[in-house]
């Protein structure tokens, strides 16, 4: 076969898996139905997403992105439910701030990145029709012109959106409901006019948030009492979203012209498996929701990090096929944890009845603000609230995410732990170093760097830790308190690899 690897869209998920597949040496191919950029969409980026791009290199071409329209770039806090901030000073991260940045800026870097890693990407070209065996995939294409032509591969991923052909294809189900209330989003012609560029304002009335969105552009996101059950399909006026706004934030801004406005809803539906034989299913060709806090990006992105080293590793021999039911197991009760979230959300911030509006209120003054309750959603806007599962009698930072932190090796040399994973190889720490607790291990030709070094800078989470295995999407495969007990890394290596 051509290709080890086709992957279905290049939107945000669909280019990062090829991203990682094909820097880590699969022959990888993007076919993409579109032949011009998206309309932005999704429009920001979390603290862990770009912890996960640091792990590459790239964090800073998405700060640099985000700059040229925000000179200070780095929003220190979030929403939930509508309340902020959620402040980003709860995780502990390098980067504690939301970069918002539209969907058509952060696939321009990501085409970058996956073009330099080896991906070969098509536009214009329509999946049709996909088949698959024992042995690999087949799938119907037609490029722009309309000329038709079979393709095949060991594996395929669909990263195709909501209306996934690859899942119907592939016949996975999509279970749900259709929507009960309507949006508007607009993409204004106004030079943000608050300080920090974004406002928040709920009120009897409804909902609406305004904030940067490019060079003189703010992008509103508003659910209006009375026009929430606007039929979908209605095209948004200028008139119409100017009003929402006069009836919510009391002012129209002046506004005269707009670049785009669209309405969505709370229509939701899901996969019950991210994979079925040879084809998995990331992002929203998995599930669709509300746009919650706009956080749904950031969960496909996670998506395809997850997927990406695990089906290269496959390919490459160095893995077990077993190895990708670890895809299903650990993103499948994130995404239901994040429907929930959604449908908690939904059910707080759209509530404009008098009691609804009380609630909301006591919530802002009293419960939000509570360190406790900052902690907790700060990890939940992040899908970070739960471990992957580990062993039984594991360390209990096992199959959770690993901050970054410093390095100091006995040559003197200083290390982030994000740079050790740019090779997108599994890192084994010895921490300890007195001991030589790993000296047993004998790693071959596997992808694992060992390192030994000194932590400077750990977060609290690492006190008493003396070795880790970190997996090349930086959540900790094994944690140790006893150099005594490096040994238990050979089982790890056993469930991760061919021996």
């Amino acid at each position: 076969m051509k290709w080890d690897v086709i992957v279905v869209g290049a939107g945000p998920s669909g280019l990062t898996v090829a991203a990682e597949l094909a820097g880590a040496g699969a022959r990888t191919l993007v076919l993409e139905r579109r032949t011009e950029g998206v309309q932005s969409r999704a429009g920001t980026l979390l603290p862990r997403v770009l912890e996960l791009f640091d792990a590459r290199g790239i964090a800073d071409r998405f700060i640099r992105k985000t700059s040229e329209i925000a000179p200070f770039p780095f929003r220190p806090s979030h929403i939930w439910a509508g309340f902020h901030p959620i402040d980003w000073s709860y995780l502990e991260t390098r980067f504690g701030f939301t970069l918002g940045l539209p969907q058509n800026k952060t696939e321009e870097v990501l085409w970058e990145w996956a073009d330099e890693s080896g991906a070969q990407i098509q536009r214009g070209s329509e999946v049709k029709a996909v088949r698959q065996d024992d042995e690999g995939v087949e799938i119907d294409v037609h490029d722009a012109d309309g000329n038709a032509s079979t393709l095949t591969a060991r594996y395929l991923v669909g990263a195709d959106g909501g209306r996934s052909v690859v899942r119907s294809q592939a016949g996975f189900p999509f279970e749900g409901h259709s929507g009960t209330f309507r949006g508007i989003v607009i993409d204004a012609r106004l030079k943000a006019p608050w300080p920090g560029g974004r406002i928040n304002v709920d009120n009897e009335m409804g909902w609406v948030r305004g904030y940067v969105f490019g060079d003189g552009v703010t992008r509103f996101n508003i659910v209006h009492r009375d026009r929430r059950h606007a039929p979908k399909d209605e095209p948004v006026t200028l008139e119409e979203a100017l009003q929402c706004l006069r009836d919510v934030h009391g002012t129209d801004y002046g506004i005269t012209d707009y670049n785009w406005a669209s309405r969505f809803d709370d229509q939701m539906r899901a996969v019950p498996s991210l994979r079925r034989k040879r084809v998995f299913l990331v992002g929203e060709s998995a599930r669709i929701h509300y746009p919650a806090s706009g956080v749904g990006m950031n969960f496909c992105l996670q998506d395809a990090f997850n997927l990406g080293w695990k089906l290269a590793s496959v390919v490459n021999g160095a893995a077990d096929e077993s190895v990708l039911d670890s895809y299903d197991q650990e993103r499948l009760p994130v995404m239901h944890a994040l429907l929930e979230s959604v449908k908690t959300q939904c059910a707080l911030q759209f509530n404009f009845e008098p009691d609804g509006v009380a609630l909301k209120r006591h919530m802002a003054r009293n419960i939000i603000p509570q360190p406790a309750v900052q902690r907790k959603l700060v990890l939940e806007l992040c899908g970070l609230e739960a471990p992957y599962a580990g062993d039984p009698g594991s360390h209990p930072l096992c199959g959770r995410h690993l901050p970054d932190f410093d390095l100091v090796t006995a040559e003197g040399k200083t290390w982030r732990v994000a740079e050790l994973l740019r090779g997108r190889h599994f890192v084994l720490l010895d921490l300890e170093g007195f001991s030589n607790q790993f000296k047993s291990l004998d790693v071959g030709d596997l992808p694992i760097t060992v390192v030994q070094a000194r932590a400077a800078n750990a977060p609290a989470c690492m006190k008493g830790v003396t070795g880790l295995l970190i997996r090349p999407d930086a959540y900790i495969a094994w944690a140790g308190d006893d150099a005594a007990r490096g040994g238990e890394v050979r089982g790890q290596l056993e469930k991760w690899f061919k021996q």
